[in-house]
């Protein structure tokens, strides 16, 4: 039986694999869907926390407690964008833990990058110089999307129904997260096999290069920077493909 563990990305929760999880499930796989600390429905934690320490160790912690309370071997480990970042702290400290990383229009760092280092080949320099100011300025937390509108630019959704859901579930980001560098270079990190999934969005053309060039196994999904939102059906093919190339 497949083990999946889904990371969400910058902004959103647990419940943006609410399309995909079933999918996995009915197929007979087990499916965690775990939401990082200060976001999703644990938002409350940031009233609680200083802003600082909601840092990207802290969400790797999320993670790899998972893993060890749920006693969870031969792990396929999922992340969608920033979790990129998430799941390459996770694999340094449970590579044993783990069978397969995949990352879904993720980053992918090297060691001592920060998600902030990566945003202006992944979503430009407006954007990134947003984040920038933010982290340098801000409140501690980077805002949510004010409107659908902005929903649908950023992440590629057009459905009303899916951008009224969205649009209702985001929370503020962590600046702490984005900011931090992770750390890399352990042999049995490298060790497990990855993949990456892109989609039509230009800017993770240059992850998916790089991959390539490692030669990692790469898929496609005709979407915007969501598929599990968008496109879940295709999404939850390929990783079921996946697990059983394994």
């Amino acid at each position: 039986m497949a083990i999946f563990v889904l990371v969400h990305g910058a902004w959103h929760g647990g419940w943006c694999w609410k399309k995909v999880a079933p999918l996995l499930r009915s197929a007979g796989a087990e499916v965690f869907t775990p939401t990082l600390s200060g976001m999703g429905e644990r938002v409350h934690l940031a009233d609680h926390l200083d802003p600082s320490a909601i840092n990207l160790d802290l969400h790797q912690k999320d993670i790899v407690s998972l893993l060890e309370f749920e006693d969870l071997t031969d792990v396929i480990l999922v992340g969608h964008a920033y979790a990129g970042m998430v799941i390459s702290g996770v694999a340094e400290a449970c590579p044993e833990r783990l069978k397969h990383i995949v990352y879904v229009n993720g980053v992918v760092p090297a060691d001592g990058e920060s998600m902030a280092d990566q945003l202006t080949a992944v979503r430009g320099p407006q954007f990134s110089a947003w984040v920038r100011e933010q982290i340098n300025t801000g409140d501690g937390f980077l805002p949510s999307p004010g409107s659908q509108e902005e929903v649908g630019r950023r992440w590629g959704i057009t459905d009303a129904a899916d951008l009224a859901w969205v649009g209702s579930k985001v929370t503020p980001q962590p600046a702490a997260a984005m900011d931090q560098a992770v750390r890399l270079g352990r042999p049995e990190a490298k060790a497990v096999p990855r993949s990456f999934v892109g989609s039509s969005e230009a800017g993770f053309d240059s992850v998916a290069e790089r991959v390539k060039a490692a030669g990692w196994p790469i898929y496609h999904i005709d979407s915007g920077h969501d598929p599990f939102i968008t496109h879940p059906d295709e999404l939850a093919g390929i990783l079921l493909e996946i697990s059983r190339s394994e």
